[in-house]
């Protein structure tokens, strides 16, 4: 618990930090990665020629811009592909210090099962998410359901796929041709569900329900006990060893 007897730490400055710039990086990423990924978006590819291109002449007419489209596009995807790649060599050592203290503390991780892995939990947890996002009713849940937790583990392992695969296309001189055809099989669909799943997470955080935690994420990081007790019972009785309440009868609609 915070200071504030009324509230509830639920991410530190470390979390929030991360969590927060992945938002930047990811932004960056996308714009840059867009054009390189696919040809419907060589706009963005055009649009990076702009330092090439005599800063402007990409509006100008091409007989005095001194650039054709082919030769424009070419050199925007360079200087995409380079600041792809400063801002990957940022990202990895912004999640160094994340990543180790954070597997430190890896058996407590919010993100593990309440209880047993099975088959009927997972169900359960599934049912849990019509109950909250769809009848608008309260089940027991620990600080994550199980949408959160799933989202967590596919941003963990699609994060790990597309760091080790851009590792390997940035020094692809030191890998078989093999490895490097594997790397780009992997690279770009853990880049669109990245791209995917973050737009996903940004609807879903803007709805009602889940507004205290935005606010806390982006604020202090601490979140109301009478928000977590009603919303997160199981957490809040690790929490405090206090009886959290009971369903709401949605539950059993």
């Amino acid at each position: 618990m915070s200071d504030h007897q009324d509230t509830i730490a639920a991410f530190n400055q470390l979390q929030r930090s991360f969590h927060n710039h992945l938002l930047h990086f990811m932004i960056f990423f996308m714009i840059t990665g867009l054009p390189l990924l696919s040809t419907s978006f060589s706009f963005l590819g055009s649009l990076f020629a702009i330092p090439h291109d005599s800063l402007g002449g990409a509006y100008l007419n091409l007989a005095t811009s001194g650039l054709t489209d082919n030769e424009r596009l070419s050199a925007g995807l360079q200087v995409a592909r380079v600041i792809h790649r400063l801002t990957a060599l940022f990202f990895i050592l912004m999640a160094i210090p994340f990543v180790a203290v954070q597997l430190v503390h890896i058996r407590n991780w919010s993100i593990w099962p309440e209880g047993r892995w099975s088959l009927s939990a997972f169900f359960d947890g599934i049912k849990g998410l019509w109950i909250n996002y769809i009848s608008l009713g309260h089940v027991r849940i620990g600080k994550f359901n199980i949408g959160q937790k799933l989202f967590a583990w596919t941003m963990i392992v699609a994060i790990s796929a597309i760091t080790a695969s851009g590792f390997v296309l940035m020094f692809r001189e030191h890998f078989p041709e093999r490895f490097q055809e594997f790397s780009r099989f992997v690279h770009a669909p853990s880049f669109v569900i990245i791209g995917v799943f973050l737009i996903v997470h940004l609807y879903l955080a803007l709805l009602p329900m889940n507004r205290q935690s935005l606010y806390a994420m982006f604020g202090d990081g601490n979140l109301p006990i009478d928000y977590v007790r009603s919303h997160h019972p199981i957490w809040y009785e690790n929490l405090t060893g206090k009886k959290g309440p009971e369903p709401t009868p949605a539950e059993n609609e």
